[in-house]
Formats: C-alpha cells, structure tokens, sequence
C-alpha cells in the first residue's frame, strides 16, 4: 500500500539547527512589538509562527511556518547579514502539500558577482558540489518567479515546481536546505568584518533586494485579508 501522506518536519528541525548561531529571540524589531507574530491563526492560516533572532554579525535571522488548514504548509528562512560583513543573504521557501511542491534555495549574493569574482568565489563557490547534485533532479527552473525576483538570484539557485509530493522529495529537499544552512553556518563562522568603503556597494544592493520583496511579495495577500494591513506588514517587515 502506498504510504500515507504526512508534512515534514521542517519547522521543528530548522529551529534545531539554527541554535548553533547562538542567536537571541527578539520580541521587538525596529521599535515595533514583533510578538503577535508569534501565533497567528484565523481566516485560511490554522496556525502559524514567525520568529526572529538576533546573532552575531547578522541583522537577523527569520523563520516563518504557516499552515493552511492543513492542506498546505508555508516554511521560510532567510538569513540578513549586518552592515558590516559580506555574507549573502541565506534564504529557503518552500510550499508543500500532497497535491504538490514549489521550492527555492539560494544563497542571494549582496555583490555583483561579474564584477566581483573574489565574492563568488569566497561566498558562493562553496556550494558548486551540492548544486550540482540538486540539480541532477530538479534541473528545470520555474516560470513562475518574476523577473525582479531573477535578478537577486545567484548562480546556486535550486528551485522545483512538481506534483505530486513525494516523500523521497520530501527528504530530498530537507537535506537540500541543510546542506546549505551547513555551507553557509562555515562561511558565518570565519567571517570577518570588511572595509566600510566596501560595503557601501553591498548595503546598496542588500536593501534594494529588501525593498523589492517589501513592495513585491505576495504572500503578504494573504497575510492582510486574514489579519488586515497592520499585522501583514508588520510580517513582511520582521521577515524582509
């Protein structure tokens, strides 16, 4: 018989790994109180968690687990590096329900990469391996992204728009994400802070990525018609 359909566990086990950043829960960003976010339920969303940790040389750390009544489950993590190091932006998304899967992995680099090769090679190169592999199942980019989304990516993207779900994707594409949770915790470890001068290029690029995902994501639909605006880009902001 074929085995019953279950979600995976990627909130419990991204919560576990993310520990070894040493990170603080924050229950205010930015001035604002951030802990309503911490158990939203009501219209579609059964139940649903955001938090946000403070660590050392990262802005913050984001984690997000979204249920929709049970018939589709949200998980996002994104990653900001502070102002001070050249880290990329980690960031994993991924929709799954038994009808199906859409993912995205990537390490967004907060250079230009043609411009400047030493960033990729420092902060990018390091998942040629795991790319490699991911894409051997999932080579097919979706048609779904938009193209200002495109433009952040990096030459390591994995994404993967398939139907049905599976549970051989399913532990295919957690191991997907913390492999490159892994590269990127290694890269975080000997990180050292660079030169101001050049990070005034890297702020410039990070903030225009947030800008766009501000302005442009739509999960945040959702978010408002259940929530109303106040709460929705209360959500957006904590995330982005």
């Amino acid at each position: 018989m074929p085995e019953e359909y279950s979600f995976p566990p990627f909130g419990e086990e991204m919560l576990k790994a993310l520990e070894k950043f040493g990170g603080t829960k924050m229950e205010t960003y930015k001035g604002k109180d951030i802990r309503p976010l911490w158990d939203l339920k009501g219209g579609p969303i059964l139940w649903s968690y955001k938090y946000l940790y403070a660590a050392p040389k990262l802005e913050k750390i984001a984690i997000t687990v979204q249920s929709f009544k049970d018939k589709l489950m949200c998980y996002t993590t994104i990653i900001w590096p502070d102002d001070c190091h050249a880290l990329p932006v980690f960031s994993a998304f991924w929709a799954e329900s038994e009808k199906g899967s859409f993912f995205i992995l990537d390490f967004y680099p907060t250079a230009d990469c043609i411009c400047d090769i030493d960033y990729m090679e420092t902060y990018l190169d390091p998942l040629e391996d795991l790319w490699d592999a991911g894409i051997k199942h999932y080579p097919e980019l979706p048609t779904r992204n938009p193209n200002w989304f495109r433009a952040m990516h990096s030459p390591y993207l994995i994404s993967a728009d398939f139907h049905p779900s599976t549970k051989q994707d399913q532990d295919r594409l957690m191991r997907l994400v913390f492999d490159y949770l892994n590269v990127y915790y290694g890269l975080w470890e000997k990180d050292e802070p660079r030169d101001p001068a050049y990070m005034q290029r890297l702020i410039e690029r990070r903030e225009a990525m947030r800008k766009n995902m501000l302005e442009k994501d739509p999960g945040g639909i959702m978010v408002e018609h259940a929530f109303g605006k106040e709460i929705a880009h209360l959500g957006l902001e904590a995330l982005f």
